[in-house]
């Protein structure tokens, strides 16, 4: 994921919300979806039915980046290599593939950072605040998948 401007590949932003829009319905069963236009950006919220799973809400806008909310941490002004891989990381999100690693110092236990991981391809990670520094130990929070596989 990268944070810095430049030009987008793939499909347009209109084709991409037509791809979240098919996708949507197939996860209808275990999360409640709400859609919505803000000014310039197209918005999505996906609330999972079980309490263990991630939530994850998206702003879209018009120039292909976004802002992104996982389990409560929100990510602003990211953008993708490519913006079909946003419907992947919804995906990979749906499929339990998150995991929060929130740093803490060994010596004070205060905190030192937090980092969203989301398996996406060789991985994405989303970071709140500075990398952690020698005497730092993580503590990492697995989500389910929205979807109990039987």
């Amino acid at each position: 994921m990268s944070s810095t401007p430049g030009s987008l590949r793939g499909p347009s932003v209109e084709a991409t919300i037509e791809q979240i829009r098919y996708w949507v319905p197939t996860i209808s069963d275990v999360a409640h979806t709400v859609e919505a236009r803000e000014g310039e950006s197209w918005l999505l919220s996906l609330e999972p039915h079980l309490a263990t799973a991630c939530p994850v809400a998206v702003a879209l806008r018009q120039t292909g980046r976004f802002d992104i909310s996982l389990a409560g941490e929100t990510y602003e002004d990211r953008a993708l290599e490519t913006l079909d891989q946003l419907v992947l990381l919804l995906e990979r999100v749906v499929d339990g593939g998150v995991i929060q690693r929130k740093w803490v110092s060994m010596a004070t236990g205060a905190a030192q950072g937090l980092e969203t991981h989301v398996h996406l391809g060789p991985g994405l990670v989303l970071r709140n605040g500075p990398a952690p520094d020698g005497d730092a130990e993580c503590r990492d929070r697995h989500f389910l998948p929205y979807r109990r596989r039987l």
